[in-house]
Parts: structure tokens; sequence; C-alpha cells
């Protein structure tokens, strides 16, 4: 449960950074399908490697 914890963490902590870039820039911010799942993969794969240590 904490590695789920923490993947969520990282997911918020970046999800609100690409909300303040889109407000300073005042524009919008398009992610497509194919690069999103592929990070959120690696979010959660890097927050159960850090729980084993």
């Amino acid at each position: 449960m904490e590695t789920f914890g923490r993947g969520c963490l990282w997911l918020i902590i970046g999800a609100l950074g690409l909300l303040v870039l889109a407000v300073i820039t005042q524009s919008t911010i398009h992610i497509p399908w194919f690069i999103f799942i592929p990070v959120v993969i690696l979010v959660f794969w890097m927050a159960s490697k850090k729980n084993k240590k």
C-alpha cells in the first residue's frame, strides 16, 4: 500500500506542476495516451523500487 500512496503522490505533484506551467504560459497542455500510460507505469515502478531499499 505504501508503493501505491507514493506513486499517487508523485502523479499528483506532476499534475500540479503541469497545471502551474499551463497557468503561467496561459496555454493548454495535451498529453497523448501513448506517453501518459508509460509515465504512469514508470512512476509506480520507481515507487516500488524505493520501497524495497
